[in-house]
């Protein structure tokens, strides 16, 4: 079931584009607004967006947007930050890496770092 992106993921995915070239940076933040997110995994460690009015193209592999970051969990475990698009460069989907024991727990997004700055 889908949902409305939280505030955090609306942040993260907007800092992503001001990192991006003009093209991609206009296209991403179309897409953000027009997104809505469902859960792909039980602790929400993965995101997958649906876009309102975009037919997905049947699913030929995905890319970054070469945006990556890290940031910690609430416990303090480090967690790795990519976001990914599909075969035509659209949002596609939100992934966290926890390099600790156990699921995600509570991301802290004000401690996310991004490279390359």
């Amino acid at each position: 079931m889908s949902r409305p992106l939280t505030e955090a993921e609306k942040g993260v995915i907007r800092a992503v584009a001001e990192r991006l070239p003009p093209d991609r940076q206009r296209q991403l933040l179309v897409d953000l607004e027009r997104a809505a997110a469902r859960p792909a995994t039980s602790d929400s460690a993965r995101v997958c967006f649906e876009i309102a009015g975009y037919e997905r193209p049947p699913y030929r592999g995905q890319h970054s947007f070469g945006v990556e970051g890290e940031l910690l969990d609430k416990d303090g475990a480090k967690l790795a930050f990519d976001l990914f698009a599909d075969e035509n460069d659209r949002l596609l989907e939100l992934e966290l890496i926890r390099w600790g024991v156990g699921d995600l727990i509570d991301p802290d997004w004000t401690s996310l770092k991004l490279y390359p700055d």
